[in-house]
């Protein structure tokens, strides 16, 4: 991987080129996205890995969007346009973008304690957020903004292995995971985030798209977790008796019933042949049409687009 180093600032010249890393921060988002609690040096290493190079891809291909609308400054409007074709990550990204500006107008309105009694998709406000008049603006069938029909199984098991976690523990641990759930790529240096991605060039990224720079990485993160635990999954049913190589790691959650699943969820962190493999699976010539493997390399793929 690719290093990226702190510079040198007006304030401390003398200030020595440093290292930047990730590595702490994305150890803590594995174990709130229900790794063990002390997830592997190693594992994490590649995964910083990946979503660096994962971050800078983006990253150019938001440059070619601008640069094609001849604007100087890459905006949410061009992540946006990078996530039309999934509709369930963009809507990921549009719900985290209202709860995010929801937040934001009401601490300036109300007192906190009423933030309890207002509904988000209720705000007129919400309507009102730059990516919501981009996303109408772009949607000529309206299947961007009809979000009542999209279901995010994705989300949705993550959720569910999250909080299988949350009942097998005790307080302390709790409060561990619940912090850990709360890191993110956001830091008090606020540079250090696009230090570490390297930004350059004559195109500048916008405050907001930084923000969304922050939520992809985390939710690349995310993906690589989940896409491990398949791989593990996948593992555990090659052995042991046959009925049990049937039985899968996630609950039915239209059947579940928290005493049912008394083993705990983790019980070894992720590896990197683990990480390895999913994103050896995930980048792998998928089946075409007629059913037959297709042997041209395949277009990179983002995990968080």
């Amino acid at each position: 991987m690719e290093e990226a180093f702190t510079k040198p600032t007006p304030e401390n010249p003398e200030h020595k080129f440093e290292p930047i890393n990730y590595t702490t921060e994305i150890r803590q988002m594995m174990h709130g996205f229900g790794d063990h609690s002390e997830p592997l040096v190693e594992t994490a290493k590649i995964i910083e890995s990946v979503v660096l190079n994962q971050m800078r891809g983006i990253i150019r291909k938001a440059c070619e969007i601008a640069d094609m609308r001849e604007s100087p400054t890459v905006s949410t409007e061009d992540f946006l346009f990078l996530l039309r074709k999934d509709k369930i990550k963009l809507q990921r990204l549009v719900n985290y973008l209202k709860l995010k500006e929801f937040k934001s107008t009401m601490y300036k309105t109300i007192e906190p304690e009423a933030m309890d009694y207002l509904d988000v998709s209720k705000s007129d406000e919400v309507s009102k957020i730059p990516c919501f008049k981009f996303l109408k603006h772009i949607d000529n069938t309206g299947e961007l903004l009809n979000d009542k029909e999209l279901v995010d199984h994705v989300k949705h098991k993550r959720n569910m292995r999250m909080e299988m976690i949350s009942r097998k523990i005790d307080e302390s641990r709790y409060l561990e995971f619940s912090k850990a759930r709360c890191v993110s790529f956001a830091n008090k240096n606020k540079h250090k985030f696009s230090d570490w991605i390297g930004a350059s060039g004559d195109l500048t990224i916008s405050k907001a798209g930084y923000t969304v720079l922050g939520y992809l990485a985390y939710e690349t993160v995310a993906q690589i977790v989940d896409l491990a635990f398949l791989v593990r999954q996948d593992q555990n049913k090659l052995q042991g008796d046959p009925i049990d190589r049937l039985q899968s790691s996630y609950p039915n959650p239209i059947t579940y019933k928290p005493y049912q699943y008394a083993k705990p969820v983790m019980t070894r962190p992720l590896t990197p042949a683990e990480v390895n493999e999913a994103l050896r699976r995930y980048w792998s010539p998928q089946l075409e049409m007629s059913s037959s493997w297709s042997m041209t390399k395949p277009h990179t793929k983002f995990l968080a687009c």
